[in-house]
């Protein structure tokens, strides 16, 4: 009994931690943000450390508004050990009992702040690029960034550009009478709820046979297109548990008045 209780008071504890956590690497702005699937063992340290810090912050604004925690009480319920005969056991609980309300009121607070801080460092990071700019703020979600195009702002990035302008994605799918290549412009893509890549959403949809390929023939020739044929209607989903291969390829639109800006235009004397 005395066990069962010490674990739910540290499971309590660590709650905090574990919150904050959840809440920056989800977020809240779009659905399909770049959340970070982790392991339960990447997870507890994380927990451990964030629970200790919110503790400690929580703890201070407590005494600073006139309110003392006892610590020792809190020491006897994470060990168990109560004394001889757990004599301060009866103490330990009349502790809790006689301020349950503002121990509930201590919990809960830290708990909307714990997710209140994980959406907003979030919402932070990815307002400020801080993710693209900078390795260890980025999120465990190569899918994410990789469809978005985002990819091409990473630093070191061989397209060092600020945005793309579309993404059109080529994959291979098996059916019965063989292999074929799907190919569309990324729409949309979705999670599943551990995180990983479901579906995407492609628009302009076409296919073709993957036999159909032919040696020593250039990539988007009239010759190569006419094999394609296109799909009707107005979005194709694909499963990602169905694509073989993936190729990804970014395109970028320059507007008419740059292209023309870019062009030297020749003086012309003044009569």
């Amino acid at each position: 009994m005395e066990f069962a209780v010490s674990a739910i008071f540290l499971l309590i504890l660590l709650l905090p931690g574990f919150i904050l956590q959840t809440a920056y690497t989800k977020g809240f702005w779009r659905w399909n943000s770049p959340t970070s699937p982790r392991s339960l063992t990447e997870q507890i340290p994380a927990g451990i450390v964030l629970a200790s810090m919110l503790h400690a912050l929580w703890a201070s604004c407590a005494a600073v508004l006139g309110y003392s925690i006892n610590f020792r009480a809190v020491f006897m319920l994470l060990t168990g050990m109560y004394g001889h005969e757990d004599a301060h056991f009866e103490a330990v609980v009349s502790s809790l009992t006689d301020n349950l309300y503002k121990v509930f009121f201590y919990f809960a607070s830290l708990c909307f702040a714990a997710a209140l801080i994980g959406y907003l460092t979030h919402f932070a990071v990815r307002q400020l690029r801080l993710d693209r700019t900078t390795r260890i703020l980025r999120f465990n979600n190569q899918w994410f960034y990789l469809l978005s195009g985002e990819i091409t702002q990473f630093k070191g990035s061989p397209d060092d550009a600020e945005e793309v302008d579309g993404v059109l994605l080529t994959t291979v799918v098996h059916h019965k009478d063989g292999d074929y290549l799907y190919r569309g412009v990324v729409a949309d893509f979705f999670f599943d709820k551990e995180g990983s890549l479901d579906r995407v959403l492609l628009t302009l949809p076409s296919r073709r046979k993957l036999s159909d390929d032919r040696e020593n023939e250039e990539p988007g020739s009239e010759e190569s297109e006419a094999r394609y044929y296109y799909i009707e209607g107005d979005y194709f989903v694909i499963k990602y548990s169905e694509m073989s291969t993936v190729n990804v390829d970014y395109f970028f639109v320059t507007p008419e008045s740059e292209s023309l800006d870019s062009e030297e235009i020749p003086e012309t004397a003044a009569a």
